[in-house]
């Protein structure tokens, strides 16, 4: 809590503090410096997120000068503040709605818009209605709650024991009870069977907008696709048409043109290689004739050398028999040797020496015979070794070892020669042939390569005409087309389904009520993912049957309603007057338990206020009828008469009514009404804004400025007992400025623990 709030340089304050308690009335005449202070307040509980350049501040530092101070004195922890949350939740300014918040708006226009958003289901108005007013001071709600209790916990046992006598006549009345216990059985049935009907009838409006919602979104795409499919059907217009044969007419021409230059290029290629065999055979044969030549006169020379030697006379040749002679040798040798061993002198001697003598001359005699031949053995072999060496000269190659394998050899050789030299002619005859017959072939590839050229161009031409660089551009294309004609056919079929269910001229006119339709429900927060077609059908069974089952239920119900009344009118004329006192007693119990649910409604009735716009997500008729009912009870305690209607999601559709009865549009009440509901929406705001996840309330304070000045005297109290019952359970500071001094008794008036300070 802010215990005191000390400013120096701040307008017409140059060093001033004022104290502050729980509940503080600042009073003042106009330029008194209420809005000073208001001003410093602000500019010390937002110093955290205080930047110059941001309008709050500029604001500040045009009014009051960079050098102004404010710090403030705490009785506890200190709070802080985020400028725009201080300024849009926590400062209420009356009769200035039109003070724009931090992101833009009216304060009340904010405030709807905070309601709006806040989102509250029926669990969560259940636990709303749980919570109690805090306050036992004398007067206050829960005050009178407990005197309320108190009579009830009174008039139970009273009631008890008026029932219990009753049920002592009713105990032979077998009948009776039996129907009133048959009746709560059906009636609790009924019940259930009316809650599960409700249910389903909204689920089934919520599910059927959706399909709604669902189909127009499809309707829409479909419109949209089909008018892409159109532009990018014009741009491919020219492959509505197949031209495909005569690009493959093209294209078969310059393919057999290709082939053509192939073949004709590959019969080049053979004649090539023939013509450079033919020149290699030619130079190879050029090459050799010289030395065949040369060899043909050698082999030439040589035949005559070897038919001169062959014709040559024969000659007489000794050869000597070694055989002979050395066996005539050894016996002379041997009878000399006998002879010189027998005699062993001189004379034996003389005769083995002429023994050895005469062997030696007649072993040389008689082994030498005269033969008559032509040429021998050696002398052919050297004849034939030395035409040998001198073919080998000139060749290379070996002559045979024999006369006539020698002179056939050199006779073929001859005969090579003289071939070659014929070859040579025959050659170079076929090679001029061949070089005349390569270049005709040459001039006729060209011929074809430049005919298959203009054929491929004739080709390639066709595609570029048709904005493609291969055949495959052309058949994607092609396909593109097909494929957004049969696209654009479908929706052409889906939009006739439309155009049926709409009744619809053309495709303008489906594009608007498909617009106007998703439109209206999105504004109605309406899910397109929650569509489901079978789900709707099975929901409309459901109800059909569940409306039978109700229906037999009622009547049900009803038939056993006559006959309980019935039992009761014959078991009356013996009850006296039981029946009217436990009715008596019941009527002041119920009084007394409704009176409470009032009060504890009245509590609430600030935080309902705030929750009523987040009912309008109710999508029933019944939705907004029970909601209508609740807003009528919270706020009748502040504005008494007051009857509310809601007809839409929206805050236009909310009314109030005004002082003469007629309900008129919340935006066009009066102002106190307005401002008076809008006290309450803000308080809502305000204690939501520091409410924690596990439901705990977090210290805070409210800074108010003028807020009643629209208000009369009655507003006005009704007013100040939000604000106590608000202070009562919150605990929260409250500091109001005023130039109202009559305000610091009302407020004491409702038992507001009121400090004063007076400027």
């Amino acid at each position: 809590m802010i215990k005191r709030l000390d400013v120096k340089d701040y307008g017409k304050f140059p060093g001033n503090g004022w104290d502050f308690g729980p509940f503080t009335v600042v009073t003042g005449p106009n330029e008194a410096g209420k809005t000073t202070i208001f001003d410093a307040l602000f500019d010390a509980l937002c110093a955290d997120s205080r930047k110059e350049n941001l309008v709050p501040w500029k604001k500040l530092a045009g009014r009051y000068g960079a050098l102004r101070q404010s710090s403030l004195c705490w009785d506890g922890d200190p709070l802080s503040f985020d400028f725009a949350e201080f300024l849009e939740i926590f400062a209420i300014r009356g009769g200035d709605t039109d003070i724009n918040a931090a992101d833009g708006g009216t304060w009340s226009a904010m405030a709807q818009a905070k309601l709006l958003s806040a989102g509250l289901n029926p669990a969560e108005i259940g636990e709303a209605l749980a919570k109690k007013a805090k306050t036992r001071a004398a007067g206050g709600v829960q005050a009178r709650i407990s005197g309320l209790n108190d009579l009830i916990a009174i008039k139970i046992p009273e009631l008890d024991t008026l029932k219990t006598a009753r049920d002592r006549i009713f105990a032979g009345e077998s009948e009776t009870k039996r129907l009133e216990v048959e009746l709560k059985a059906q009636s609790a049935a009924l019940e259930e069977k009316k809650a599960e009907l409700q249910a389903l009838n909204g689920r089934l409006e919520e599910v059927s907008m959706a399909c709604r919602l669902a189909s127009a979104e499809a309707g829409i795409k479909v419109l949209r696709e089909l008018k892409e499919a159109r532009e990018k059907m014009g741009g491919l217009e020219k492959f509505a048409r197949d031209e495909m044969p005569a690009y493959r007419a093209l294209q078969q021409e310059s393919r057999g043109r290709e082939r053509d230059a192939v073949c004709a290029e590959a019969a080049l290629r053979e004649k090539r290689a023939a013509l450079a065999a033919t020149k290699a055979g030619l130079d190879q044969l050029v090459a050799r004739l010289p030395g065949l030549a040369k060899q043909g006169e050698i082999a030439e020379e040589l035949s005559s050398k070897i038919t001169s030697f062959l014709a040559a006379p024969p000659r007489v040749v000794l050869t000597v028999n070694k055989a002979a002679r050395l066996g005539i040798w050894a016996a002379g040798l041997a009878l000399s040797g006998f002879v010189a061993y027998s005699g062993r002198n001189i004379g034996a001697y003389a005769a083995a020496a002429a023994i050895a003598a005469a062997s030696a001359w007649v072993g040389l005699r008689l082994s030498i015979k005269e033969t008559l031949v032509g040429h021998t053995a050696q002398e052919n072999k050297a004849f034939l070794d030395g035409a040998a060496a001198e073919w080998t000269t000139v060749s290379g190659e070996k002559l045979p070892p024999e006369f006539e394998a020698a002179r056939a050899f050199l006779a073929k050789a001859r005969a090579d020669a003289a071939s070659a030299a014929d070859s040579l002619k025959s050659r170079a005859a076929e090679y001029s042939g061949f070089e005349a017959g390569m270049r005709i072939s040459e001039k006729t590839l060209a011929e074809i390569k430049t005919a298959a050229a203009e054929a491929a161009g004739r080709a390639a031409a066709w595609l570029k005409e048709r904005g493609c660089g291969t055949e495959d551009n052309y058949q994607e294309a092609r396909a593109g087309y097909t494929a957004l004609s049969s696209r654009a056919a479908d929706f052409l079929e889906r939009l006739k389904i439309y155009k049926e269910k709409l009744h619809c001229s053309s495709d303008d006119e489906i594009r608007d009520r498909l617009f106007l339709e998703k439109e209206a429900l999105d504004l109605k927060g309406i899910d397109p993912v929650q569509a489901d077609e079978p789900e709707l059908e099975r929901i409309k069974a459901r109800i059909a049957e569940k409306t039978r089952e109700t229906g037999g239920l009622e009547a049900a119900a009803k038939e056993l309603g006559h006959a309980m009344e019935t039992a009761k009118a014959v078991a009356g004329a013996r009850l006296e007057t039981l029946p009217e006192r436990i009715n008596r007693a019941e009527n002041e119990i119920f009084a007394a338990r409704a009176e409470i649910a009032g009060l504890e409604l009245q509590a609430d009735a600030y935080k309902l206020a705030a929750d009523v716009f987040g009912r309008l997500a109710g999508s029933s008729r019944m939705a907004f009828e029970a909601l209508a009912q609740e807003v009528t009870s919270t706020l009748s305690g502040v504005v008494p008469g007051l009857r509310a209607e809601f007809g839409s999601f929206d805050a236009a559709g909310a009314s109030m009514n005004d002082s003469a009865g007629k309900l008129r549009q919340v935006k066009n009440l009066s102002s106190g009404t307005r401002d008076l509901f809008m006290l309450a929406a803000r308080l809502t705001m305000a204690r939501k804004a520091r409410l924690g996840a596990h439901g705990a309330l977090s210290p805070a304070l409210l800074l108010l400025d003028e807020p009643f000045y629209a208000l009369d005297p009655a507003r006005t109290a009704a007013a100040l007992k939000l604000l106590g019952t608000f202070h009562a359970e919150t605990g929260w500071q409250i500091i109001l400025l005023t130039k109202d001094p009559s305000i610091k008794e009302s407020a004491k008036a409702v038992s507001l623990p009121v400090s004063c300070v007076e400027l």
